[in-house]
């Protein structure tokens, strides 16, 4: 694979991640808005925040290398 066609990739799966973070921060945010939640709820939450954390990790590991 050509230099060109990793840095394509590199940005297709850097639109990927930006896109599932952002979903992921909307499902979090309507989650922490509600008053109380159920014990489903809260480990749902959860793994949203994780699934959330691990996205952004990925996105600052693209994009820290060159």
């Amino acid at each position: 694979m050509s230099r060109s066609q990793r840095r394509i990739e590199s940005n297709k799966n850097v639109s990927r991640l930006e896109k599932r973070h952002k979903q992921l921060k909307a499902e979090v945010a309507e989650y922490e808005s509600r008053l109380g939640l159920n014990p489903e709820e809260q480990v749902r939450l959860q793994r949203l925040k994780k699934e959330k954390l691990a996205t952004k990790d990925e996105l600052s590991r693209i994009s820290s290398v060159p």
